[in-house]
């Protein structure tokens, strides 16, 4: 099955979510899904690089989201703490596992009624995060950020006969790349 964009960008946003104005330590980035920069709304992102062991990432993933993640009980704004292991800092946090669980119990939820064919039960277990972690750069280029996020979600599809059939809703990385906020652009908001 192949993911669209937008439920890539959200589910890693979802993932990764309104942030107000930057304090003087953290850099707010416009990411995008990569592939997709000026054809998408970017997500905003607050970097702070703490030490040289620490970070914090704040996601934002807009007001368009909003509405589905309330209903979902989440928040559109999140926040990690990131650990540097080797040259990336890495973000292993069972909210982001909880996040992610949420968001795809409920888009899983849609795939497992769509497909339940005549005569067959339908199945009432979600998906299951077998891996959720964010990796932010540490980029040479100041001007850039480049957060990923590796995701493993499996799901159980109906089939007529015998047991589901377990599938992968996604099994790899979202790369989302992006520069600062341009100065003010917070304000003229």
């Amino acid at each position: 099955m192949r993911i669209p964009d937008a439920f890539k960008t959200l589910l890693v946003a979802a993932v990764l979510l309104a942030a107000g104005p930057a304090a003087a330590d953290e850099t707010a980035y416009l990411l995008y899904l990569k592939g997709t920069e000026g054809k998408t709304t970017p997500f905003r992102v607050l970097w702070n690089e703490i030490d040289d062991a620490n970070g914090r990432i704040t996601i934002d993933v807009g007001s368009g989201y909003e509405p589905w993640l309330k209903k979902l009980g989440l928040a559109r704004v999140i926040a990690y703490d990131a650990k540097l292991q080797r040259r990336e800092f890495v973000v292993r946090d069972p909210e982001l596992t909880r996040f992610v669980n949420v968001v795809s119990n409920d888009l899983v939820r849609g795939v497992q009624q769509a497909n339940v064919l005549p005569g067959v039960t339908p199945i009432t277990t979600g998906a299951q995060v077998e891996g959720a972690v964010l990796f932010i750069s540490k980029s040479q280029d100041p001007a850039q950020l480049e957060v990923t996020a590796r995701l493993h979600v499996t799901y159980p599809a109906p089939q007529k006969g015998g047991p589901p059939v377990v599938k992968e809703l996604i099994n790899g990385d979202l790369i989302f790349v992006g520069a600062p906020e341009p100065k003010g652009a917070q304000k003229a908001k």
